[in-house]
């Protein structure tokens, strides 16, 4: 199960202007019975044209399905020069990545030993 964050506004150094982000947090199994679900949040969230955060902190295990999904979100979000950005992210899901050959692609880095 996917939760979509609200959108939230979070100060910048100045007080005068804010980033409205879009948020979504990932919930402990990313696999194909949300894919549906994940996609539908990730296309809102490129519409709205904002910059996202995932919270992919609780992952416990993610499928190729979902990873792929992950791909095509990164590479389309890329395209239409929308930030994306990890909050945090599970041991699991970045190894799950990197078995795929997609870490680079879903700026999923390993945690320093």
């Amino acid at each position: 199960m996917i939760h979509d964050g609200d959108k939230w506004v979070s100060d910048k150094a100045s007080n005068s202007e804010a980033e409205t982000v879009s948020s979504i947090i990932c919930d402990e199994m990313l696999d194909i019975s949300v894919v549906t679900e994940l996609r539908a949040h990730l296309l809102e969230a490129l519409a709205a044209k904002y910059p996202v955060r995932l919270d992919g902190s609780a992952v416990e295990r993610a499928d190729t399905a979902v990873l792929q999904v992950l791909t095509a979100f990164f590479q389309d979000a890329r395209s239409q020069d929308i930030s994306v950005q990890w909050t945090s992210a599970s041991d699991t899901l970045i190894r799950s990545a990197e078995l795929l050959g997609i870490a680079d692609i879903l700026v999923l880095k390993a945690k320093a030993a």
